[in-house]
């Protein structure tokens, strides 16, 4: 797998800062440490459940654009909805909650909204649970197909005000060859929470994308010693762009 790589590969360090937020963040650590690597939460987000309320609405099946959303749907009645999510990790996490039918996207909000469009009839009931402030576009477009979409808010994410002390030690230290970035609020908490001090040291620093809207964040808020695009949306694309263990 060939990543897209925007400069030569940075110094040779062991430490990669993973910026994703809880419960993807514990999964990331241990495949990180697995490539020989050392992992170091720095999670940008946090995120608040929130109670999901449809009333009467019946869906005929509920659509998660992040496995985030999964925790707020805990009623035992959804869990036989057909159930259409972004991507491979969304799947595992509805399915480990008690969804029975489940149908992954291949990693972006486009994805899933074109597999929705092949498998559910127009006029269909769909359950769009997102993050209070996504979803927005999503709704338009399947309702713009004909759908009829009740979109809920069943979590919240306030971005973290600054880098965990192990983080901002191993950038001090010269300890850090990358930071990795699953999304673009990540990227833009990442950036906010850069002090004068600290933003000079990431000109050694790899940053890894998951996007080339995440990767648009990251180049104009920081200068990087690196900047690669994974070829996929999803983990092992990442891990992938990762430099080797023990080098």
């Amino acid at each position: 797998m060939n990543s897209r790589n925007l400069s030569p590969s940075p110094a040779p360090c062991a430490g990669v800062i993973v910026t994703r937020p809880p419960p993807g963040l514990g999964p990331t650590m241990a495949a990180v440490a697995s490539r020989g690597l050392h992992p170091i939460a720095a999670p940008m987000l946090h995120v608040r459940q929130r109670a999901l309320s449809i009333g009467a609405f019946r869906p005929d099946a509920i659509v998660l654009t992040s496995g985030q959303a999964v925790g707020s749907l805990t009623d035992p009645q959804l869990h036989d909805i057909p159930c259409y999510v972004v991507g491979a990790a969304t799947a595992r996490r509805a399915r480990a909650a008690g969804f029975s039918h489940v149908t992954a996207a291949s990693g972006t909000a486009d994805d899933l909204t074109t597999l929705l469009q092949a498998v559910m009839p127009p006029a269909s009931r769909l359950l769009l649970a997102v993050g209070q402030g996504y979803g927005h576009e999503m709704a338009v477009a399947l309702r713009g197909q004909g759908y009829r979409v009740l979109r809920r808010c069943v979590y919240a994410v306030r971005p973290a005000p600054c880098l965990p002390p192990d983080a901002v030690a191993a950038l001090r230290a010269g300890q850090v060859a990358a930071v990795m970035f699953y999304s673009t609020r990540t990227a833009e908490a990442f950036i906010a929470a850069l002090t004068p001090a600290l933003a000079p040291l990431l000109g050694v620093v790899e940053a890894i994308a998951m996007s080339d809207g995440v990767a648009a964040v990251l180049g104009a808020g920081a200068h990087w010693h690196g900047l690669r695009v994974a070829d996929r949306p999803d983990q092992d694309a990442m891990l992938a762009c990762l430099p080797h263990g023990g080098a």
